[in-house]
């Protein structure tokens, strides 16, 4: 006759046992005088037995943090801080229903959780609507509802680390709170940032990566329709009190005793029910334990690169090209569409989507402007003086100039050269790369510009040396700025000094 193995029953019972030493733990920690309090402060109804093991564990957290945040609020005995611990309180009465969620549903779809969390959303702007910037405790009203936002911390991969971020954003007010240097706000505020904190700490112990759902549970948007957030209709409904002091026995030395000849009988006719199946990880280390690897290929010795002769020399596979890229798609700097050079308004002369090309500029004179846009690797000769030059949008365009009554500018362009055969009085460079001025003697005291550039060179003639000698220098890109009184001071970076 077989024998049947009690282990897994001693096991459920143990455990057991264990959870109703922790409900009773939690149940003497409580204050004796929580009871009495508002419907505010008991966000959550006390855990029952079947509740998952995160529930228990934040009724515990609540009860030992929430009550010292409102004890500390009911001591201030401002209105608007007490009514602000109300929103926050509700907003963590509705996490535990989400962690009590994860027990009978599956995870919800990323497109779901805006409508899950309509409640919770809802909340936040009330909280945010009684913020009235004329009150004295608008910086308090202002940090709780900041601390609403731990409620999303089910959406993450990491709680712990979206706690966190709610901690940075919620200390901006704090600060300000505790600038007023009024005890009471001090220990209120305090009491807030310490149960955040703790929080963080909650979430790597019990949630390190996020809630564990149900995979075998019912759809996510089934089950908040029937019971949405804020409801109540998740939370359990409290367990009739029994008689007696509320453990049972105690489990024998030993465990259970064998069943009888007449139990065996029984069990052997109905067949036994069938175990439960698996979920979440249990079911992914069941399927790897039952994975039939028989179906799977196997490399054998000649298949091995080692044991090929040498003569055997696979061919090489040509990488195939990159296609070209699509036209005006990216940052790229050049065409975007048909060549065109015209004259504008009598006054604008515009040179636009040349690419590869000479071009000289004859026509233009000293009441005219010379706008170059969206051209690449051109060279544009202007032979006449000219009001101004504008280079917007181009790369590797080459400009060499006569005389220029206003400025030449560049913008927004790249590897750009600008040669002056005559007198140019200034030069503006902005939001450039790799731009080369060079200049002749008579523009020598011109004046050069230059924000959000880099690699920038101006090139001049060697005073000191022979005809067609010339010197390169760089124009300063870095800064040292220093506070000097009630103003700045800022110099040239000392790199540009030798």
């Amino acid at each position: 006759m077989a024998v049947i193995d009690l282990a897994p029953f001693n096991s459920i019972l143990a455990r057991l046992e264990g959870v109703a030493d922790r409900l009773e733990r939690g149940a003497a920690a409580a204050p004796a005088g929580s009871a009495q309090g508002s419907a505010a402060s008991a966000p959550a109804t006390p855990a029952a037995a079947d509740d998952p093991a995160i529930v228990v564990a934040f009724d515990s957290f609540l009860q030992s943090k929430l009550q010292t945040v409102q004890a500390a609020a009911k001591d201030l005995g401002a209105e608007d801080v007490i009514e602000s611990m109300g929103f926050l309180a509700d907003g963590l009465g509705m996490l535990r229903e989400l962690f009590l969620a994860t027990a009978s549903c599956k995870k919800p779809q990323d497109a779901d959780w805006g409508k899950i969390f309509g409640p919770v959303m809802e909340l936040g702007q009330k909280a945010n609507k009684a913020c009235d910037s004329r009150s004295d405790f608008f910086q308090n009203r202002k940090a709780c509802a900041e601390a609403l936002n731990v409620v999303m911390l089910v959406t993450s991969p990491g709680p712990a680390g979206h706690v966190q971020n709610v901690l940075e954003t919620f200390d901006f007010h704090a600060i300000k709170v505790m600038q007023k240097k009024v005890d009471k706000e001090t220990a209120w505020i305090k009491s807030l940032k310490e149960m955040l904190k703790d929080m963080k700490d909650w979430c790597n112990e019990n949630c390190k990566m996020g809630p564990v759902w149900n995979a075998q549970g019912k759809a996510a948007m089934e089950y908040f329709t029937e019971r949405p957030l804020g409801s109540g209709s998740a939370a359990p409904a409290a367990a009739p009190k029994a008689k007696g002091k509320g453990k049972g026995p105690a489990m024998p030395k030993g465990g259970l005793a064998p069943p009888s000849d007449e139990v065996k009988a029984k069990l052997r006719d109905s067949g036994g029910a069938p175990a439960p199946k698996a979920a979440g990880m249990s079911a992914v280390f069941e399927g790897i334990t039952g994975f039939n690897t028989g179906g799977l290929k196997k490399v054998t010795d000649d298949m091995k690169t080692k044991n090929r002769p040498k003569d055997d020399v696979q061919p090489v596979v040509a990488a195939k090209k990159a296609p070209a890229p699509a036209p005006g798609r990216g940052n790229r700097k050049g065409p975007r569409g048909a060549p065109l050079k015209e004259l504008q308004k009598d006054t604008n002369w515009v040179i636009e989507n040349f690419e590869g090309e000479t071009l000289k500029m004859e026509e233009a004179t000293m009441q005219q402007l010379i706008v170059i846009i969206n051209c690449r690797n051109i060279t544009i000769q202007v032979t006449n003086k000219v009001k101004s030059i504008c280079i917007d949008g181009c790369e590797r365009v080459n400009l060499i100039c006569q005389d220029v009554i206003s400025a030449v500018e560049l913008v927004n362009s790249d590897r750009c050269k600008v040669q002056t055969i005559g007198k140019i009085v200034a030069v503006a460079i902005d939001k450039c790369d790799g731009v080369n001025v060079i200049l002749s003697k008579e523009s020598l005291d011109a004046e050069i510009t230059s924000s959000k550039s880099s690699e920038m060179n101006v090139t001049i003639p060697d005073p000191d040396g022979e005809d067609g000698d010339i010197i390169e220098m760089p124009i300063p890109e870095q800064f040292v700025t220093k506070v000097v009184g009630k103003k700045t001071k800022t110099e040239v970076s000392h790199i540009y000094s030798s």
